[in-house]
């Protein structure tokens, strides 16, 4: 039987309560001093979708609702050599173009806007390969009593992920949670209504993924994360097995029928959209109220924002995965 050291047992503890505080969200407030409209741009090229672009004016980047289009704009996407520079639609800021984005496209963007220049490049990831997912709920013990956690439910998550041979690759793990129904607040004596999804917090104990050398976000205990992302440093060319496990609280406010729909996520990043999550994820730490405000990273010269491509593969775990053992 496999032991996990006692710091684990505390990092559940101290996720358990993450879990209840998540509804605390820090609000970075809009400095007036510092309102002056700036150009952003931001994109995520993705395999198998449209290429599609944001590009907007802004007083505050994180804030999409006082986006302005920019007017008098000239864009040209170059994929692989041709030129694209006529949308098939422009919806508010988000400019729409005819072609399918596939695995492996070199892109770069200019933009001319009122004579200010706008570059960026990026290009497209190849699609993760996962194979023999597996997933279920166990009510027995089980699973958590391997880990000295035999006392909680889990959800346990299994599959393959077959890394690309002799080729970089990062990745992007992240499993999302979707909670809609009834809850009904006693000393209140008030219903409330929700339908929300979110990142959820998960446990990963793969040491080939998770250790410092290859990890771009460190983990809760360095075992715990809402977002696993790392290089293909220690499973360069194999087919690896890992897995996931989630901690199933009991909410007792909940109203039967109540729905909790689980999705995971796994998506191949560039360098930039690796060193962009990273940086997102530093500055809306918990942790991040303790210091300076941290950098978020971009690879756009002339503007805020991200240009920077994805492959990525969504598998909903329908009930007839979850499997009760």
């Amino acid at each position: 039987m496999i032991k996990t050291p006692a710091p684990v047992l505390l990092t559940f503890t101290l996720a358990a309560m993450a879990l209840l505080l998540t509804g605390c969200e820090k609000v970075i407030p809009l400095d007036p001093a510092q309102s002056d409209a700036q150009l952003v741009l931001n994109a995520v090229p993705s395999a198998g979708k449209q290429l599609s672009v944001y590009f907007a004016n802004t007083r505050y980047f994180l804030d999409n609702s006082n986006n302005q289009p920019v007017p008098n704009v000239s864009m040209t996407i170059h994929v692989n050599g041709h030129d694209y520079t006529v949308a098939d639609s422009i919806v508010n800021c988000s400019y729409y173009f005819p072609y399918t984005l596939q695995s492996d496209d070199s892109l770069a963007i200019t933009i001319d806007a009122n004579g200010h220049p706008v570059t960026a490049r990026t290009y497209v990831p190849r699609m993760p390969q996962v194979g023999n997912l597996n997933a279920f709920v166990d009510t027995s013990g089980s699973t958590g009593s391997a880990m000295g956690l035999g006392a909680f439910r889990l959800l346990a998550i299994n599959f393959e992920l077959a890394d690309y041979p002799n080729h970089e690759d990062y990745y992007c793990i992240t499993l999302e949670q979707r909670d809609s129904g009834t809850r009904y607040y006693p000393y209140f004596d008030r219903y409330d209504t929700v339908d929300t999804s979110f990142l959820t917090y998960f446990l990963c104990l793969d040491a080939k993924l998770t250790s410092p050398d290859v990890s771009a976000i460190s983990g809760m205990g360095d075992v715990f994360f809402n977002r696993l992302l790392f290089s293909d440093k220690n499973i360069e060319g194999e087919t690896h097995k890992t897995g996931l496990m989630l901690l199933l609280l009991t909410d007792t406010t909940e109203i039967a029928p109540f729905v909790h729909q689980y999705t995971l996520h796994v998506e191949s990043v560039t360098p930039e959209r690796k060193e962009y999550l990273a940086a997102v994820a530093t500055a809306t730490s918990r942790m991040q109220i303790f210091s300076e405000p941290a950098d978020i990273y971009t690879n756009v010269t002339g503007a805020l924002g991200i240009f920077a491509g994805n492959a990525r593969r969504t598998y909903r775990l329908t009930p007839d995965t979850l499997v009760a053992q």
